[in-house]
């Protein structure tokens, strides 16, 4: 069963003046994107999804350590990176 995702009014704003910029450079797009992520992660992330996105590419805990410290099976955490990865990538639709 798929998940409907909305954006939150105020995080199209955010988007919006973000994506009007005529500057196409790569630095302008990694920003854009960066801005994206951390909105999405604010907005649309569940707690449980945010916190193992965090351990995992920020802090480059492995699964089985964020499981334990957690206290969730891996198989849980990897359902959470999933889901909050496929947020980023419909969310990044607004790029």
């Amino acid at each position: 069963m798929k998940r409907e995702i909305s954006v939150a009014p105020e995080m199209m704003e955010q988007i919006a003046f973000h994506s009007t910029r005529s500057d196409n450079s790569n630095d302008a797009r990694i920003q854009r994107m960066k801005k994206i992520v951390s909105i999405a992660m604010e907005n649309e992330l569940t707690q449980r999804q945010r916190d193992c996105i965090r351990m995992r590419y920020l802090e480059n805990v492995s699964v089985k350590e964020i499981a334990e410290k957690i206290g969730i099976r891996p198989a849980t955490v990897y359902k959470h990176i999933s889901r909050a990865m496929c947020i980023f990538r419909k969310c990044a639709v607004y790029l």
